[in-house]
């Protein structure tokens, strides 16, 4: 079973769902039977791999020999409401199993709430959590972590901090996916001070803050602030990746500050953080789309020289006649010199109010 399952995750890997499932459907010329773990075993992996379509037909195919039961629908709408997201193939596979006549269980109403909130259907979310108690589920900490992140998206800060404590009544370990599931929609929509409120209290309950907390601020607050987080994040252990960079690099091309993006190179070293590829292609994207072409083809050319290959993409932006914003920023280049360090703003980020 061991060599099986390598096989299955590894054609599923590739993106040849035919071969994994071949390799299936082959296992008693190895003196192996089929059975119902290595079906779900296999569905899973080619799930968890995007095949989402392929699993459901390959599950519905061999339904004379392993039975449609709940258990494997829900592979499927697992693959379609936390993979893909894809809440109208959700929805379709909630009828569908109507139609076989196979009632969902405590899964099918996580899975489906979880995909509800994703998409920011908030009334869903609620009518199925509703459904669920009714038919006698036990929510799980799943479900209510989905349903805080909804309802803090949704402006309804106080009905979530509700759940949060219902979350304590029942038993239920608020961890710190639950709080992340609050400050991540608190900080998208520039509410800091819950935000920080929300982590003074995550801190109280003796639950950490993890990469993704972090981030959620980075995402939030103002260029000023992002250095101090940086810092807390090295503190605790947890950073700065070379992701938390690539967060900030995009973060502001997208608020077209290139000049902040240059500073953030800048300090990637102070981190110790190594660019990367994707860094380089990033800024130099970045640099290109805000008018600084200068600029740009000199981040090329530095991409090119750590031994990168060329990129025809960015070529072809390079030598589009944009207007050039050197013009306005002439003092750009000299402004920001690599081996520059930034002054790093002190202070208390759960303290500060936001701006």
């Amino acid at each position: 079973m061991l060599f099986l399952t390598l096989v299955f995750t590894r054609y599923a890997a590739a993106n040849v769902p035919g071969k994994a499932i071949y390799a299936f459907r082959i296992m008693d010329k190895f003196r192996m039977t089929p059975d119902e773990e290595a079906f779900y075993f296999l569905l899973n992996v080619l799930c968890k791999n995007g095949n989402i379509e392929e699993a459901e037909e390959f599950m519905l195919v061999n339904k004379k020999f392993f039975p449609l039961e709940v258990e494997g629908f829900n592979i499927i709408l697992n693959g379609w409401c936390n993979i893909c997201v894809d809440v109208f193939e959700a929805k379709r596979i909630w009828r569908e199993m109507s139609k076989y006549c196979i009632d969902p269980d405590a899964t099918t109403y996580t899975h489906m709430i979880s995909c509800f909130s994703k998409v920011g259907n908030l009334f869903d979310s609620l009518r199925l959590y509703d459904g669920m108690k009714k038919r006698g589920w036990v929510p799980g900490i799943e479900v209510y972590n989905s349903l805080v992140y909804i309802l803090t998206r949704e402006n309804c800060f106080k009905e979530a901090l509700k759940i949060l404590d219902k979350m304590k009544e029942t038993g239920l370990q608020r961890d710190s996916a639950t709080y992340n599931s609050m400050i991540r929609p608190l900080c998208e929509a520039k509410k800091l001070e819950d935000a920080r409120s929300l982590m003074a209290a995550m801190i109280e309950e003796n639950v950490s803050p993890t990469i993704e907390t972090y981030h959620a601020f980075l995402q939030g607050i103002v260029f000023e602030e992002t250095f101090e987080v940086l810092d807390r994040m090295k503190i605790a252990g947890l950073g700065p990746t070379e992701d938390t960079f690539l967060l900030l690099l995009a973060k502001f091309f997208k608020l077209e500050q290139p000049e902040n993006a240059l500073k953030i190179w800048v300090e990637m070293k102070q981190y110790e953080v190594a660019s990367n590829l994707t860094h380089y292609t990033v800024m130099v994207e970045g640099l290109a789309r805000c008018g600084l072409l200068t600029k740009a083809r000199e981040y090329y050319a530095e991409m090119r020289s750590n031994g990168y290959s060329d990129d025809p993409k960015i070529q072809k932006m390079l030598k589009v006649p944009v207007q050039d914003k050197n013009d306005k920023r002439k003092k750009l280049g000299g402004q920001f010199k690599r081996n520059q360090h930034v002054s790093h703003k002190k202070g208390s980020m759960v303290g500060r109010k936001s701006h």
